[in-house]
C-alpha cells in the first residue's frame, strides 16, 4: 500500500448531508450537481469531495453520515446556499494519502487495508476527525478503470 503522509491546510467545500449506507452517496452526488446546474456554477467545480462521518463497522448502515461536496475555485456567497446545500470544512492537519486508480467499489478494500494493514504497523493512529475522499476526474465520462480517486486518512504520530 503506497502511503504518503500531507499536512493540508483547512478548506471549505459545499455539500448535502446523506445518512444511509455509504454506496447511495451517488444520490446526494447528483442532487448537488443539479443544484450546481440550476445555479449556473458547475465551470467553477474544481472536485467532487465525499466526507465520512461515521464507522460503517460500528455503526448500522443506515444512520452513516457522510457529506457529498464540491471543491469550487471560488466561494460561495451566501445568498447562493439553499436549505439544503451548506459550507462544510475540512479541518487541516496531517493526513495519509492513497492515491487510487479504478473502480469507486473497490474502495472499500483500501480502507480495510488501510485500518488493518498499514496504521497498525505505522508509526501514526487515527483523529478524530472524519476520511475524505476527492474524486479527480468525472465518472460520467471516465471509464471505471480510469477513474482517480485520492483517499485522505487524518493521523497523528503515535
Amino acid at each position: 500500500m503506497n502511503i504518503t503522509i500531507e499536512t493540508r491546510e483547512t478548506i471549505t467545500v459545499y455539500g448535502i448531508r446523506h445518512c444511509g449506507p455509504y454506496p447511495q452517496i451517488h444520490r446526494a452526488f447528483q442532487a448537488i450537481w443539479d443544484w450546481a446546474q440550476a445555479e449556473g456554477i458547475t465551470t467553477h467545480i474544481k472536485y467532487g469531495v465525499a466526507i465520512f462521518l461515521d464507522n460503517p463497522k460500528t455503526k448500522a448502515p443506515e444512520q452513516c453520515r457522510s457529506d457529498a461536496c464540491m471543491q469550487l475555485d471560488q466561494p460561495l456567497q451566501d445568498e447562493q446556499l439553499s436549505e439544503i446545500v451548506r459550507p462544510v470544512e475540512i479541518t487541516g492537519g496531517c493526513y495519509a494519502k492513497y492515491h487510487h486508480t479504478g473502480s469507486y467499489a473497490a474502495l472499500e478494500t483500501v480502507y480495510d487495508q488501510f485500518y488493518n494493514q498499514w496504521l497498525p504497523q505505522s508509526n501514526y493512529k487515527k483523529t478524530d476527525q472524519p476520511s475524505f475522499e476527492v474524486y479527480l476526474n468525472n465518472p460520467m465520462n471516465t471509464p471505471e478503470d480510469q477513474l482517480l480517486t485520492d483517499i485522505y486518512f487524518p493521523i497523528t504520530e503515535k
